[in-house]
């Protein structure tokens, strides 16, 4: 499938240059951001169900600075 993006001069410069830098054509380059974008965006929702659920059953949750001073590291 092909999908088009406008973008200006500027930005395709960017685009180039970036591929270009990685050794990656611009289609290569533009599709593993968007996937990476996405996977991120995907990690971060369920992260957030994952807490929102951990939190409902009263769990309690620590911060690094919490366990660090709990442990002694802090």
């Amino acid at each position: 499938m092909t999908i088009s993006v406008h973008v200006s001069d500027d930005q395709k410069k960017v685009i180039r240059d970036y591929a270009s830098s990685r050794g990656l054509s611009v289609s290569e380059a533009m599709r593993a951001a968007i996937f990476e974008i996405m996977e991120d965006e995907y990690d971060i929702a369920l992260a957030k169900k994952a807490l929102e659920e951990w939190e409902k059953e009263g769990k309690k949750v620590y911060t690094l600075e919490e366990v660090g001073k709990e442990l002694g590291f802090l």
